[in-house]
């Protein structure tokens, strides 16, 4: 039996590919759909992928609601070719191709420049670490152990300025972090987000970056 990959991998970089639910989708709301479903193909793929060839998440059009952050409507993958090309290959993906939830998309060349700006998408596990589900893993991981449960961590609510997503029971705390794109390996976790002390800033152009743009 493969053993499936845990922890970091290195994303190339090299294509994109946008995810982008068609307008009737989004105006029954279903857009979370297909939110879900991308996010479950991008840990498939990085689970069962190469280590050197992960895929990474990045939300442009990310922005503050009334009351939490929303992801807006718009899924930027980056990787490779090779990797954007098995993740089409998918079964969830071919299946909402088949219902004509997505617009057409193909894999298409990055162009970044050195010191462009860009952003890294970041799971802010420190929050997480005081959610209800979290706390309840936790406490079952440790009696599947038999092992002293440690030091009881007080419970608080979701972080709502953070964008927050289900992975089956698993809630992710994501930040959008803005920097300057460098030619450094950028390393992304199974779930195709970065680390708060390892932001992979990648080759995207968010919405939040066109208002600093703006401003100045």
């Amino acid at each position: 039996m493969d053993t499936l990959n845990e922890g970091k991998g290195r994303c190339l970089a090299t294509s994109r590919l946008l995810i982008r639910p068609v307008r009737a989708v989004i105006e029954l709301g279903a857009a979370g759909d297909v939110l879900s479903a991308a996010i479950r193909a991008v840990h498939h793929a990085n689970r069962h992928g190469s280590v050197e060839d992960f895929i990474a998440i990045a939300f442009p059009t990310m922005k503050m609601g009334r009351e939490t952050m929303l992801s807006g409507d718009d899924i930027e993958l980056i990787g490779s070719d090779a990797s954007l090309g098995r993740f089409l290959e998918l079964e969830g993906i071919i299946t909402l191709k088949r219902r004509g939830m997505l617009e057409e998309t193909f894999p298409d060349q990055v162009y970044a420049d050195e010191g462009m700006i860009g952003a890294a998408y970041v799971r802010d596990r420190a929050v997480e670490k005081h959610t209800p589900g979290w706390i309840r893993r936790t406490e079952a991981r440790a009696a599947r152990r038999g092992k002293p449960l440690g030091k009881a961590v007080k419970q608080r609510e979701n972080d709502l300025k953070s964008l927050i997503l289900t992975h089956g029971t698993t809630v992710l705390h994501i930040r959008e972090v803005l920097g300057p794109f460098t030619d450094r390996p950028l390393h992304v976790s199974t779930y195709g987000f970065s680390a708060s002390g390892d932001p992979a800033i990648l080759p995207v152009f968010p919405e939040s970056a066109r208002t600093v743009d703006n401003a100045d």
